[in-house]
């Protein structure tokens, strides 16, 4: 990239072109984070010298592997970078940007960091000294029964307000439950495990951006998204018309990745839905992966929002 666009992005990364236009002086974690795959992205192949025995070798700053990402990792990355240096403020910059593209639930924030700077939260969390060492590569023991009542209870039936810990256990088995850093961490392993480098990915759009990069990053796969009449209510038929397409460009579809609720468009499949879009996958050999981030983003009971888990 030019030298000034890499300093430029260097200088959002550091903080010092955002902290005086932010009005809370801090800069979010989001606009570092993004700032630094910006500056990866935009950053093209270079070559150091660097002398030894008195000869000049070239050297290349990355491998083929890293080479083949140089590529902004999300579409809207650079959009996003120049609203967060033009952020908008009701008083001082009632005409800056207000960026869409992503999502925090700040609302909570003063409940969570109460909740977790609380002494009974560390002393729960770390009595134990098997916590220090080696130990499950799937999260601790006691982490995962404790997701594992969780999803039972708030995702599954919540409904059964009284749900024991141990009733909680015997409808999610904690040996199912597995930690990881975060959804699109989890999601590319999931294809990096099912699938092969190539394979394709069904999703119906419109779909939540950042898709593409999880599949593709490490696992190699291609997310294809899947155009219906009705995006409430996708059909087999077209799920079917989607896959012979990508089969017809000499692909393979590996798997159906479905949000419930949705994200964008924030509706939510009925369980019939559902149930029609996985024994589809299932008559075709494939995987079908149900994200139920929004799950408890659901504000209205007549909406009929139901697990996966519950449905099948």
């Amino acid at each position: 990239c030019r030298p000034r666009q890499e300093a430029r992005l260097r200088t959002i990364f550091l903080g010092e072109d955002l902290r005086g236009r932010m009005s809370n002086k801090v800069v979010p974690v989001a606009a570092l984070t993004a700032a630094v795959v910006g500056i990866v992205a935009l950053a093209k192949k270079t070559k150091v010298e660097r002398r030894r025995n008195n000869t000049t070798l070239e050297v290349e700053d990355l491998s083929s592997r890293g080479e083949a990402l140089l590529t902004p990792t999300l579409p809207y990355l650079l959009g996003f970078l120049r609203a967060l240096q033009d952020h908008a403020d009701v008083c001082t910059n009632p005409s800056g940007c207000i960026p869409l593209c992503v999502a925090e639930n700040k609302l909570v924030i003063d409940l969570l960091s109460q909740r977790l700077v609380q002494s009974e939260t560390a002393v729960r969390a770390f009595h134990d000294a098997s916590v220090f060492c080696y130990n499950n590569f799937l999260g601790l023991p006691s982490a995962r029964a404790s997701l594992a009542y969780f999803i039972a209870k708030h995702i599954m039936y919540p409904e059964q307000r009284n749900l024991s810990y141990n009733d909680a256990l015997q409808i999610v088995d904690p040996e199912f439950v597995a930690f990881g850093s975060g959804g699109s961490s989890l999601l590319s392993h999931l294809a990096l495990s099912l699938c092969e480098r190539g394979d394709a990915v069904l999703i119906p759009a419109p779909y939540y951006a950042a898709f593409d990069a999880d599949l593709r990053i490490v696992a190699g796969c291609v997310a294809v998204p899947v155009h219906m009449k009705d995006p409430c209510v996708p059909t087999s038929d077209e799920l079917e018309a989607a896959a012979r397409a990508v089969e017809s460009r000499g692909m393979r579809v590996r798997i159906l990745l479905v949000t419930n609720p949705h994200n964008p468009l924030g509706i939510i499949y009925p369980p019939r839905v559902v149930r029609s879009m996985i024994d589809w996958a299932r008559t075709r050999g494939m995987h079908t992966i149900v994200d139920e981030l929004y799950a408890l983003s659901v504000h209205d009971s007549r909406t009929g929002f139901e697990s996966v888990l519950r449905t099948l």
